[in-house]
């Protein structure tokens, strides 16, 4: 399914690059194509990634533990519990990720295909 979808939107690209860059001399639309092809890779592999980590919601959080734990003896959270909870926990996107992923690698392969 991954794969259809990246076709797709590999031939769609071509199209709108041929449609683009036709009339232009210094830049031809199988190196946009390129171009195109590599920045979806690295957009990809961005959204695959994801996000996560410490944010300014678990620097309140840890300051208020800190605060916590200097004014009450008893056994809180501490602040290195949540920097523990709250370390670097991926939530990436790796759905779309995938279809940019391999419309890169189309692109890509496609570019060198019309050399």
């Amino acid at each position: 399914m991954f794969s259809c979808i990246s076709i797709f939107v590999t031939i769609v690209f071509y199209f709108v690059n041929v449609w683009l860059f036709s009339c232009k001399e210094y830049f031809s639309p199988t190196d946009a194509f390129f171009v195109e092809g590599m920045l979806f890779v690295v957009f990809g592999l961005l959204l695959l990634i994801g996000r996560g980590g410490i944010n300014l919601w678990s620097l309140k959080a840890i300051v208020l533990s800190a605060l916590a734990e200097a004014v009450y003896d008893e056994d809180t959270v501490g602040p290195s519990e949540i920097m523990r909870k709250d370390r670097w926990k991926s939530r990436g996107f790796t759905r779309i990720a995938l279809v940019l992923i391999l419309t890169g690698v189309f692109m890509i392969l496609a570019y060198f295909a019309t050399l």
